[in-house]
């Protein structure tokens, strides 16, 4: 599994030091070729080895974020428009040990609510951050206007810490280079 670099806590720190988009392609291009190979199953937190994958694959194979599954099917490309991508309060979200609850681990810093003056079903359906977060039509930029989306999304932990909005794009995919007008200025000073 190649986890996604995510810049949050002290990972903010070294941001500089992530993959371009062009490096962070070449690799998930070499796990798909892995894949294909019949070898070892080759995975990747980024949410962009879905696109990679049915682009490889010339659509009939698609390796939606955290697994794969070596075999055309139509049934999991319509599995992966839905659960595919970043998970980040759509599938899953983070409890911290004071009840806090965040969309991802790795948005620390992104409270919605708290498990000790709510319920865990209030925040989840009510979390204005949340709702967000599982209306993909709202994602900015390269990511909203991708074919792809509901298989990716991109990453909204690395949209978080780039640019401080988990709807904005994942400025680690190569289609991020493709549309120039939509780019956005780091946060960070990388």
């Amino acid at each position: 599994m190649a986890f996604n670099f995510i810049p949050a806590g002290r990972g903010a720190d070294v941001a500089g030091i992530d993959l371009s988009p062009e490096q962070r392609e070449a690799l998930l291009k070499m796990l798909m070729n892995k894949n294909l190979s019949g070898g070892i199953s080759a995975l990747s937190t980024a949410p962009q080895l879905a696109r990679v994958s049915l682009q490889m694959s010339g659509g009939k194979i698609v390796s939606p974020t955290h697994m794969y599954i070596n075999q055309p099917s139509w049934d999991l490309k319509v599995l992966a428009d839905f659960i595919g991508g970043c998970g980040a309060g759509r599938l899953y979200c983070a409890l911290q040990p004071n009840g806090d609850v965040t969309p991802c681990v790795f948005m620390p810093e992104l409270v919605v609510g708290n498990i000790r003056k709510s319920s865990f079903m209030n925040i989840w359906e009510k979390s204005e951050v949340m709702r967000k977060l599982r209306d993909r039509r709202l994602l900015e930029g390269h990511c909203g206007n991708c074919q792809y989306k509901h298989v990716c999304s991109g990453c909204r932990a690395r949209a978080l810490g780039y640019f401080n909005d988990v709807i904005a794009p994942d400025p680690g995919c190569i289609r991020e280079l493709e549309e120039p007008s939509v780019r956005r200025t780091l946060k960070l000073n990388c």
